[in-house]
This record gives C-alpha cells, structure tokens and sequence, in this order.
C-alpha cells in the first residue's frame, strides 16, 4: 500500500448557523443580556443555552473566535431548533481532509465516532479507522458571525470588528478519544501525520493514557516524515500543558493561532510589530519545547526552529488553501486554489517577512493572501490551513 497522509484525531458532525440577525437577536432578546456580562472574554464552559449566547457575544466584542464545553447537551439541540443550521463534518482532522481533497489529495482520517451522518459525508479519497464499537451522535453547534454585525442589548449593543466563530460541545466520545487498533500500522505507512483534538478531554488520568498510547503509536512513523501537532481551543485550559510537555518531544512541528499563541505566553502581542513578533516566535519556542514552531493568524503564518524553511513554504499552501475557502467555503477545486495565488499579498505579512528585526531572530514568515468575500467563510480556516500544511509537507501540494 502507498503512503498516505494520516490525520487524527477525532471527528464531529457540526451544525452549522447561518447568520440570522433578527433569530439572533430575538435570542439574546429573550435572555436579557447586559453590557456588564460581556466584560471578559469567552469562558471555555458554560451550562446553558443563555451561557452559549453570552459567549457569542463576548467574542464579537473582544474580536476572538472561542470554543466552549456545554455542561447541558440538551442546549445544544434548543439552539439547534431554533437557528437554521446545515450538517456538515466536522473536528480540525476531518476538515483538513476535505480541505485537500477538494484539491486531488487523499488521506486517511482516524475517528472516534461513527453515524450515518459521517458515512454520506466521507467522500471515497477520504479513507477512514474508527475506535468506536457502535453509532452515535454528538453535534457540534457553530455560529459564525460576520464582520459588521450588530446585536443590541438591554443596555447597549456589540458589533463585531471581524469575522469570527463559536464552537459549543459536549461531546462524549471526543472527551475520551479512544485511539482505534490499526492506528500503528496506518501510521507505519504515513507520508505526513496530523495530531489534533487532545484539547476536549477532560481526566487528566485518561488523558495521560492516551499521551503514553499515542507516544507508542507514532514509534512506528517512518523517518523523515513530518509529524505535526495543532493545537486547539482546550476545554479544561489545565490540561494544555500536559499535553505540550508530553508531545513537544514527539513532533516536528508545534502550530497554533494567534488566540494560543498569546494564551501560553500570558500577554498580548501586536502582530504587526516586528519586534513583538520576533519575540513572541522566541519565547513559543523556548515554552513549548518542540523542535518547530509555526503561529497562523489571518494575515500570515510565522516560523521559528528546526527545518524552519521547509515549514514555512508548508505555510504559505496553508495560508493558500484558508484563503479559498475564506472566499468560497466548501465550494471549490484546483481551479479556485490556481486564482487565489494570484492574489495580493497581505502587506503585513510581506512586511514582516523582510525585515531585519524579524529574519535576524531567525523568525520566516509565509504572507497570507489578500482576499475578499461578501459571505466569507470563517468556520474551519484554521483547519483548511493545517491541511495544507501537512498536503505540502507530504509533497501532495
């Protein structure tokens, strides 16, 4: 059997919100929010469905994304009835599949989850191993805002500065990530891995299990071949560092956004600055103990650490591919990915990428595209960019 892009680790049917200002905003009529509530950012749980509308709202205010723990599933499908929504696959493995598929790439997904919804949506490039024993059905609600978008409070209104989105969860099979049997030999045979969705469990034993499982599982990965950890939105923010500790050693590469980025370093960074980029790309390095570190954010993705040039051109096809389908969501191929690097440059990035402050700490740095959209795509661009980063570290892009 060839070798094939292998991602992991778990996967979500999503229910996607269409952006509805006036259902919105008759929810958050009906909660009787206040400006006062909004004052922090997104909290990582809530219970409620009053506690899923106030983290929207937070991040629309404060400019984040955010993915929150429901603590009452059954908010989950009263928000689910009363938002329209499309069913769509889900969890940053699976997208980053679909993401390159759509582009003639195939890989193998591993699934901690299985139901009907995933077999019709699975295209056949999209080869598959699952750990579950039997089906089940967990949504994942995501709403997505645009930039622009104005709610009213009892006190006030929010209008977001850009587009964004929320993830809300609970989701039982993600929190356990049972790892499947053929996980070893399938990674035996990779050309590039992806590990991702650590961030939703919950028991720092089971979790400590799964690291020690996973850690013999990639002992079979092939020299040379790139193994690349995502981070993630963590559902209990104490586990983050076990998880750093435990896979630093273990990868090639450490990639994550600008909101995690600024998470594990305790500060805010102007991603403009030179000389706070060249820091921050630093100090990640030194905190998070892999041999590579790679920050995305939307108008570059930065480099720092071993091999950094060969990662950096894998972060430019990851900026090429978000960028696609930031303009054309699901809906695109060779064609569309051909035109958007034709696109301009984001000046920032360009910036960043030649001046001494930055190139002389050792930071590269990959421009994103210049691109506009009058229904931009915001849920899954992380995703689409990690998949194209491990598309072109396996010479697929």
């Amino acid at each position: 059997m060839s070798a094939r892009i292998v991602l992991g680790l778990g996967g979500t049917v999503d229910y996607e919100v269409r952006w509805d200002a006036r259902a919105f905003q008759a929810l958050v009529d009906s909660h009787r929010i206040t400006l006062a509530e909004l004052q922090d950012g997104p909290s990582p749980v809530v219970d409620d469905e009053r506690g899923v509308v106030v983290t929207v709202l937070r991040a629309m205010r404060h400019g984040r994304g955010a993915e929150c723990y429901v603590s009452d599933r059954r908010a989950l499908g009263s928000l689910g009835s009363r938002l329209a929504h499309v069913t769509t696959l889900g969890g940053t493995c699976v997208r980053a599949a679909l993401a390159i598929e759509r582009l003639g790439v195939p890989s193998t997904v591993h699934l901690v989850s299985m139901s009907q919804e995933v077999r019709e949506r699975l295209p056949e490039a999209v080869e598959w191993v699952c750990s579950a024993r039997e089906d089940s059905l967990d949504p994942h609600l995501i709403v997505q805002f645009p930039s622009g978008a104005v709610i009213r409070l009892l006190d006030g209104q929010v209008e977001a500065d850009r587009p964004n989105r929320v993830i809300a969860v609970n989701d039982a099979p993600n929190e356990h990530l049972v790892l499947a049997d053929e996980l070893p030999g399938l990674l035996a045979r990779a050309s590039a891995v992806l590990v991702s969705g650590l961030n939703t469990m919950k028991s720092r034993e089971e979790l400590g299990t799964r690291l020690d499982e996973l850690a013999r599982a990639l002992e079979a990965v092939p020299e040379g071949v790139e193994v690349v950890y995502e981070d993630a939105g963590f559902h209990d923010d104490s586990l983050r560092a076990v998880v750093r500790d435990a896979l630093g050693p273990l990868v090639s590469l450490h990639s994550l956004n600008e909101d995690e980025a600024q998470g594990y370093l305790g500060r805010a960074v102007d991603l403009a600055d030179p000389a706070e980029v060249a820091a921050m790309m630093h100090d990640l390095h030194h905190v998070l103990g892999a041999p590579a570190v790679m920050v995305h954010t939307s108008r570059y993705a930065a480099v720092t650490g071993h091999r950094a040039e060969v990662f950096r051109e894998a972060g430019e096809a990851g900026c090429r591919v978000a960028a696609t389908r930031f303009v054309h969501g699901d809906a695109y191929g060779p064609a569309e990915y051909a035109a958007v690097a034709r696109s301009r440059r984001q000046e920032v990035g360009l910036r960043l990428a030649a001046v001494p402050e930055v190139v002389g700490a050792g930071v590269l740095v990959a421009p994103g595209f210049e691109v506009r959209s009058e229904r931009p795509t915001t849920i899954g661009l992380g995703d689409a960019f990690i998949g194209g980063v491990v598309g072109r570290l396996a010479g697929a892009l």
